[in-house]
């Protein structure tokens, strides 16, 4: 199985001069315990194996369910380790409304497709965000069910 390839984007500056970046960085330990629970349907949690380390990693996205699968915000790009971990991986874990999904490998989708499955509050600050990267996860066990 070959894994996608990386999501190619111009190369552009940080947003905000990288405070962004910063405090997202910042506030993941708080954001963490708030994402994927049945109550939140804003963000997920991405659970990754390091490509390097091969230790597990778990990051809070926003994100969206489909009927076979997910689209998930590249809010910082395609550098995003995240987002490697899984393309290096040939996929990973979702955990959104409480309930862990396994995924297959990032498929990169067009930003108008990927802001119409947000919530209007969602498209709005991924919009304001300046967000023009997102994938598509598929859901290995809804593909293996109409597959059977």
């Amino acid at each position: 199985m070959s894994a996608t390839p990386l999501l190619r984007t111009p190369a552009r500056s940080p947003r905000f001069g990288g405070l962004f970046l910063r405090a997202a960085r910042g506030t993941t330990r708080l954001a963490l315990p708030l994402a994927g629970k049945r109550w939140n349907p804003f963000f997920s949690v991405v659970r990754h194996t390091g490509r390097a380390s091969g230790r597990a990693f778990e990051t809070p996205v926003a994100a969206r369910r489909l009927a076979d699968g997910f689209v998930l915000a590249l809010a910082f790009g395609p550098n995003a380790h995240w987002y490697r971990n899984l393309v290096a991986a040939g996929g990973g874990v979702v955990r959104w409304r409480g309930i862990d999904y396994p995924v297959g490998a990032p498929e990169p989708i067009g930003v108008d497709e990927a802001l119409a499955t947000f919530l209007p509050i969602q498209r709005a600050g991924l919009r304001a965000a300046s967000i023009d990267g997102y994938i598509r996860l598929p859901d290995m066990a809804a593909s293996s069910v109409r597959g059977r």
